[in-house]
């Protein structure tokens, strides 16, 4: 194309120069070399435009559908987080209505009482999301709704189950804390109001936050879902 363009330009120089043309004929050929030089450059700019969209589109492409594998094992890690708050719940639930006459038939009974101090610590996908948004690139996605879904579970969602996870270690830190001092059995320890308090500032808070992954895991259902219906587009 460069070449084309020195070619045109020399063209007008030496067209400028001709004595045998007369001046509306040097004008006349002069404008057809322009024409030809600004077509030539607009023709390649535009070849530049698409060549470069359509590699911008196929990278975005790429992204989504190894976004759509991090999601569904996001789906799977936020769904067994959620189960064990709801079992941690269901524990701390009967722990906290603990008597000492339950206690004793647990005892006579030679059953064990389950603490409910279990850790969580659900893994993220974030990896590819985190490059391509790093790269500048996030922008290659043209459906606004979409990206805009995407943006808003890792910048919202992702940061909001971390805050949830951070405060529930406090709590069952707490607890085991209490359960391990001393030298007394821990299922006294769990009779005492001091426990019962923390008990049930963790039962509120496994009730109340399931919830948080519940709709995790339905907006990124909903990111495959928008994933899958461009792909058949």
């Amino acid at each position: 194309m460069q070449e084309e363009i020195i070619k045109h330009t020399k063209k007008i120089y030496s067209e400028m120069n001709n004595k045998k043309h007369s001046f509306s004929e040097k004008v006349k050929e002069i404008l057809t070399e322009i024409l030809i030089i600004v077509f030539a450059v607009t023709l390649s700019i535009w070849l530049h435009s698409w060549s470069e969209e359509n590699h911008q589109q196929k990278e975005a492409q790429s992204f989504l559908i190894g976004l759509k594998d991090d999601l569904q094992n996001d789906i799977s890690n936020l769904e067994e987080t959620k189960n064990i708050l709801n079992k941690t719940q269901q524990q701390v639930f009967f722990n906290l209505h603990l008597t000492p006459e339950k206690l004793d038939s647990i005892r006579a009974n030679h059953q064990q009482i389950n603490s409910g101090t279990n850790f969580i610590n659900t893994l993220v996908n974030n990896g590819r999301y985190e490059g391509f948004k790093s790269s500048g690139k996030i922008n290659n996605i043209e459906n606004q709704n979409l990206r805009n879904t995407i943006l808003s579970y890792y910048q919202q969602t992702i940061p909001q189950i971390e805050l949830v996870e951070g405060a529930y270690e406090k709590l069952t830190s707490r607890y085991v804390d209490l359960l391990m001092s001393g030298d007394e059995d821990i299922n006294k320890t769990i009779l005492k109001k001091k426990t019962k308090i923390i008990l049930s500032g963790i039962d509120n808070f496994t009730q109340y936050n399931q919830k948080t992954y519940e709709d995790a895991i339905k907006q990124a259902r909903n990111i495959i879902k928008e994933i899958d219906k461009i792909e058949t587009e």
